[in-house]
């Protein structure tokens, strides 16, 4: 089964809602032609609407879905809820604010299924992926069913759904944890963008804990200023519940401003490397195949050996950990799980490499904010027998202040780098190079421009020599490369092992 077998991921199964029951669920301003009706399923976009459903009118920042409203009624919506009035043949339940009326409906229609489920929510600019990965590790460890909803997949009840979104839109939230528990799952960890948290998508999840990874910048084109950002993420943790648990990052100043945002009755696990932690670690060392610290915990310490490189990945590391220890796993179960975790795709992922050109050591990396640069250049950096070369380019049609810090901060440690495309989306590639370009100001960074993201590829492992480590930036996991026009298939991951073929088959020369 796949995403495209139903508009919300799955078939409806909850059977006939009344729609006197969601208008008295949505408690609207006013009700035009109004008539009792039975409602099979929710949808916002007019393309997803099935016969029966009750259709969103939802205002974005591109389109209007009242425009909308009349495609979907010819579909088969039995009912609109908008923030005007509008001349339909079906009953329109006018709301404030309709994102809002979405995510009530849907934690409604499912049958509030978080209240069945714990969820973790994990939110920060750097490391959600990996976080909610080991953390799902964990609790697996623990002999406990768990869902992940997060920016490679949405996997629940044997299902795979690629994402669409980091964290996807209430429907699919709730109709997700539904189906979660129905099928007996004990938890599910949820990776909580920004977005979704000024976009209202969580809303009327329960969550039992809440993480914080860390904040630097990135969606500024979104939020405007790193404060509105930060207000943005800190309303995952205003939210929490009664009996609920934060768990937060020493190491990250932003901690301390979300701290002041949770309500009474909610324990706060901090984590990281200061000794006022309660997770933290000790006698990190680091190096090329992963990472030895002592884990100290409240009831003991451990000494671990982490296959994840880098020093992030000890703070995603302790992250997890406190998040699972958070509900309920034990000590001993949590550090034998990280100890057994593996990467996360397209995150420090070592693509493989044949004879011949086992020598170059290939990374790919999802990071594509300053920050993450920084941290994973410097973390090969400092592992790398011989150079770091790095490839990496900047999206288009987001945020254009982080083009030159990136380049500022591959210029730190890189010996060459390779600017190229990333997802260029509307934007003239070689005006996105243009931006990156002038953050190599000061550096010794040899610098080339490649605008093709495979040439450049190509020429990155054919410059390597023997010893010397190549990192391939910014889309990670992605399996697809965005244009203006089009969307065409392409895997960093595919092809830097064709490359280190060619190059071990001695087709490939610099």
């Amino acid at each position: 089964m796949t995403e495209l077998a139903y508009p919300s991921g799955l078939p409806s199964g909850q059977g006939f809602v009344r729609l006197r029951e969601l208008r008295d669920c949505l408690q609207p301003r006013e009700v035009l032609r109004w008539r009792d009706l039975a409602v099979d399923g929710l949808a916002f976009h007019s393309t997803e609407v099935r016969s029966g459903n009750l259709f969103f009118a939802i205002r974005g920042v591109k389109n209007d879905g009242s425009l909308y409203a009349q495609q979907a009624v010819a579909r088969g919506a039995v009912a609109v809820v908008a923030e005007e009035a509008l001349s339909l043949p079906v009953p329109v339940l006018v709301v404030a604010n309709a994102r809002e009326a979405l995510a009530d409906a849907a934690r409604y229609y499912y049958r509030d299924p978080s209240r069945a489920v714990s969820v973790i929510g994990v939110t920060g600019t750097n490391g959600k992926t990996t976080v909610s990965h080991l953390i799902r590790a964990c609790l697996q460890a623990d002999r406990r069913q768990v869902g992940l909803l997060g920016t490679i997949a949405y996997e629940f009840g044997g299902r795979r759904i690629p994402a669409a979104n980091t964290t996807p839109d209430p429907v699919r939230i709730h109709g997700y944890l539904r189906e979660m528990a129905d099928r007996f799952a004990s938890a599910c960890v949820m990776e909580v963008s920004s977005h979704s948290l000024d976009q209202d998508r969580v809303r009327g999840v329960r969550f039992a804990t809440a993480v914080f990874t860390n904040l630097t910048q990135d969606h500024l084109d979104y939020h405007g200023t790193m404060a509105a950002y930060l207000e943005a993420k800190a309303r995952l943790f205003a939210g929490l519940g009664h009996g609920a648990k934060a768990v937060l990052n020493r190491d990250d100043p932003a901690s301390f401003a979300l701290a002041e945002k949770i309500g009474a009755g909610i324990d706060v696990l901090w984590y990281g490397l200061a000794p006022e932690a309660d997770i933290r670690a000790e006698n990190v060392r680091l190096g090329p195949d992963g990472t030895r610290f002592t884990m100290v915990m409240p009831n003991g310490s451990v000494e671990l050996f982490l296959r994840l490189v880098g020093l992030h990945n000890v703070h995603n590391a302790l992250a997890a950990a406190a998040a699972a220890l958070s509900l309920g796993a034990s000590e001993l179960t949590v550090a034998s799980a990280l100890e057994d975790a593996r990467s996360v795709p397209g995150r420090l992922e070592l693509v493989d490499a044949p004879a011949g050109g086992s020598r170059v050591r290939t990374f790919v990396d999802y990071a594509h904010t300053p920050d993450a640069l920084l941290k994973v250049c410097g973390t090969l950096g400092e592992v790398a027998e011989g150079r770091l070369l790095v490839v990496f380019g900047c999206g288009g049609d987001r945020d254009r202040s982080k083009r030159a810090p990136m380049a500022a901060a591959v210029g730190r440690f890189a010996h060459v780098a390779f600017l190229t495309s990333d997802n260029p989306r509307s934007e003239d590639p070689e005006a996105i190079l243009d931006e990156i370009e002038p953050g190599f100001a000061g550096s010794a960074t040899v610098v080339h421009r490649v605008v093709d993201r495979g040439e450049a590829i190509r020429a990155a492992i054919a410059a390597a020599e023997p010893g010397d480590t190549v990192l391939i930036a910014g889309k990670g996991h992605e399996t697809y490369q965005v244009f203006k026009d089009c969307v065409v298939p392409f895997d960093d991951r595919l092809e830097a092992a064709r490359a280190l073929a060619a190059r071990g088959a001695g087709w490939l020369h610099r």
